[in-house]
């Protein structure tokens, strides 16, 4: 796979249109992004947590698709009644409710073409940031999404 590319979709109706044929498998998963915010306050990064979704075509290229959730600063060390944390785990709860919103649309979608859906493993992207992407067919958007 050295010459894979990775291609990346801003919509993820057009990652489904990709030659996903019987035999492929798309994985879904709810991820955070961790950065390093700054090297003069350590343990302070910032955190974007959303639903990844990845494949890999018969030619060997990445498939990727990545559907944000929420974005935020948090510092090291969880602290009980804390609105940033409290903030973190919802933002955790609703990537988990729109993975299971993709998985369904996704199954549907699968079972016309043919390839498998999996909530198990994670593609690796290397250094590539991830495009963020939307679903307007999403079910549950709504406008303000």
């Amino acid at each position: 796979m050295s010459d894979s590319k990775i291609i990346q979709f801003a919509r993820l109706e057009e990652f489904v249109e990709e030659d996903l044929g019987v035999g492929n498998v798309v994985r879904v998963v709810a991820l955070e992004i961790t950065e390093s915010v700054s090297s003069q306050i350590p343990g302070l990064r910032n955190v974007g947590i959303g639903v990844h979704v990845r494949a890999i075509n018969d030619e060997g290229h990445i498939l990727a698709c990545y559907l944000p959730v929420g974005r935020m600063q948090l510092y090291n060390g969880r602290r009980e009644g804390d609105p940033t944390w409290q903030e973190y785990d919802g933002v955790w709860e609703k990537a988990e409710r729109l993975k299971e919103r993709v998985l369904s649309y996704l199954q549907t979608i699968s079972a016309e073409k043919g390839f498998s859906v999996r909530t198990a493993g994670i593609i690796d992207l290397g250094q590539t940031r991830p495009l963020r992407a939307t679903w307007k067919s999403d079910p549950s958007r709504t406008p303000s999404d």
